[in-house]
Parts: C-alpha cells; structure tokens; sequence
C-alpha cells in the first residue's frame, strides 16, 4: 500500500494508460500526492469501479480516469473512489476523464453528470493527451 501512494514534485506529473494522457503541469514543485487507486489501492478484481489515479495537492483531489470512450462509466468510477474516506478529505474535487475515442453523448451520459454536480465534483473531459497548470485548479 505505501508504493500506492507518492508524494512528489515533479514539474511535470504524468497520469497515463494505453492511449490516454493527462501532464499536470507543476513549475512551482508543489508537493503533490500522487495515488495510484486501481490496482494498486484497490487490487484488481476489487470491486471494479474505482478510477485509475488521484493527485492531492492543496486541499484539492483530482480524480483521473483514462479511457477508451465509455465516460458515463468512467464517472461511476470516479464517484465510487469519491465515498471512499481516503478520498474525502480535500473539499474541492476535480474529475478528469480522457477519452482516446470521441465519446457519444447520450441520456446516460447525461444522468452520470447531473450525479457529479450533486457530489460538487467539477468534470474536465478531453480527448487523448492533455496537459493543465497545477494553478489552474
């Protein structure tokens, strides 16, 4: 469990699996908690809804979540990981979900969003590689 969980400063934190990629860009070397939740956190065969990782840096958590196309799944991921009490601390939460094909945008979709609103949960969803400043959160 404590190779789950490292807490670094890199300029540049790199969140990536398969075709999906999200760089948190860090040019201050904030010191930044860096989980990785699935499989790791959470073994595999779990329960199968947890998110691939979280950063906590300043009373923030962003959940990331890297997927093929499926983002209404991807937030059941993100929501389950939110209920768990390692997760609860920091009040202001982030979903990243980066998708590797344009996703559809269907009722589904839609029902996934208006439960993250409810939790307080800003979602940022992009395709493939992004990259954002730690400050901009």
């Amino acid at each position: 469990m404590s190779n789950c969980i490292q807490s670094i400063n890199h300029s540049q934190i790199k969140c990536e699996e398969k075709q999906s990629k999200f760089i948190l860009l860090n040019p201050q070397r904030k010191m930044v908690d860096y989980i990785t939740v699935d499989s790791c956190i959470y073994p595999c065969g779990h329960h199968g809804l947890c998110c691939d990782y979280a950063l906590n840096f300043d009373n923030r958590t962003l959940f990331l979540e890297l997927k093929g196309s499926d983002i209404a799944h991807a937030i059941k991921q993100i929501l389950a990981t939110e209920q768990d009490a390692k997760f609860t601390i920091n009040t202001n939460k982030t979903a990243i979900i980066i998708t590797s094909k344009t996703p559809k945008n269907d009722l589904s979709l839609q029902n996934q969003k208006v439960k993250l609103k409810k939790r307080h949960i800003n979602l940022i969803q992009r395709n493939s590689r992004f990259e954002k400043d730690i400050a901009e959160f």
